[in-house]
């Protein structure tokens, strides 16, 4: 007599942040196990980076058993590839887990299509369709879809549209008449790259990198040459981990920038400079500061860095290329015409 094994799922949307080993029906009689950190439960969708850096989502109602695990033992650090090596669409995921929405879900509930993300409005990232893979729908279905989805919440459709990866796409909006919002330059460096002309004097200013936003660091950022929106600060958190660098001179905060730390790379964002101390170089210097914390920052140090830059904003491009980033691809937006 045969007999049948008895799994257990003892593994809760609480558990999120611990190492967990799953195990997934994979087909008829077939099972797949995975073993990582728990990073997200929503939607019906569990996903898990794995050692290896990448993500395996796996659907809630293929879930046979589950248990939280040890924490794996530390390893000797991997050599990483040039930054401009990573692909676009992985790069893509890669922000998305350092700028996530307050909800988020996978249209047909198929992982790794397309991710729609919701934030009450606050910026285009995070209140946008991120289009990592194929739908699962025709083109027609998946567009009313995801018109629905945001009909509900109160927003436009919109698309964040990697390019190259997702040209035909991009084209085929357009020819729908989506219009064309804000085209954004994504730019990498390898940390190292950055670091190589990093200056240690001590008239330089202070670094100081915390968990959450200061209400010196608040004061001091603006949004779009305004102040931050109360929605902002509970976007600024939404990273897989968050921190907030700050330049402190003579007890007076001179600059700030928001870090997030995914998978060995840290995205840079919020970049500001006090009006009174502008043309110093603050704003390189603490790019370059936030970089090599990220670099010596356990467990998994940052071996590279990303930005993203409207395409008409010289100025920034200019400082950003002098630090030694470049670019890696472009992406921009695709506005539902229908958008009163």
């Amino acid at each position: 007599m045969r007999i049948e094994p008895v799994y257990v799922v003892r593994v809760r949307p609480t558990d999120v942040g611990a190492r967990v080993s799953l195990r997934m029906i994979s087909g008829p009689d077939q099972y797949r196990d995975v073993v990582g950190e728990l990073i997200s439960w929503s939607g019906g969708i569990l996903r898990v980076r794995r050692r290896d850096g990448t993500v395996t989502a796996v659907r809630e109602d293929a879930l046979v058993a589950g248990k939280v695990v040890p924490a794996a033992p530390p390893r000797r650090p991997a050599r990483h590839p040039p930054a401009s090596r990573i692909g676009v669409l992985e790069l893509e995921e890669i922000a998305n887990r350092g700028w996530s929405g307050f909800e988020s879900e996978w249209l047909a509930e198929r992982p790794g299509g397309w991710l729609l993300r919701a934030s009450d409005g606050f910026t285009g990232r995070a209140n946008s369709v991120l289009p990592l893979g194929d739908p699962g729908l025709p083109l027609p279905e998946a567009l009313d879809r995801v018109r629905i989805w945001y009909g509900r919440r109160g927003l436009p459709a919109r698309f964040q549209v990697p390019l190259p990866a997702h040209a035909e796409l991009d084209q085929a909006l357009g020819e729908l008449g989506w219009l064309i919002r804000d085209r954004t330059q994504v730019l990498t460096a390898p940390v190292e790259t950055v670091l190589a002309d990093r200056s240690t004097g001590a008239e330089l200013p202070e670094l100081v990198v915390e968990a959450a936003p200061s209400a010196d660091w608040l004061a001091l950022y603006r949004y779009r040459g305004g102040p931050l929106p109360p929605v902002g600060v509970r976007q600024l958190m939404q990273a897989e981990r968050a921190v907030f660098a700050s330049l402190r001179s003579d007890r007076a905060t001179v600059a700030v920038a928001r870090g997030a730390l995914v998978a060995g790379w840290i995205g840079i964002t919020a970049v500001e400079v006090a009006v009174t101390t502008r043309r110093r170089g603050l704003g390189g210097h603490i790019v370059r500061e936030l970089c090599g914390w990220a670099a010596a920052t356990g467990p998994e140090p940052a071996h590279s860095a990303y930005l993203q830059v409207q395409h008409d904003n010289s100025a920034a491009l200019a400082l950003y290329q002098r630090l030694g980033f470049q670019r890696h691809h472009d992406y921009q937006y695709r506005l539902d015409p229908a958008t009163p």
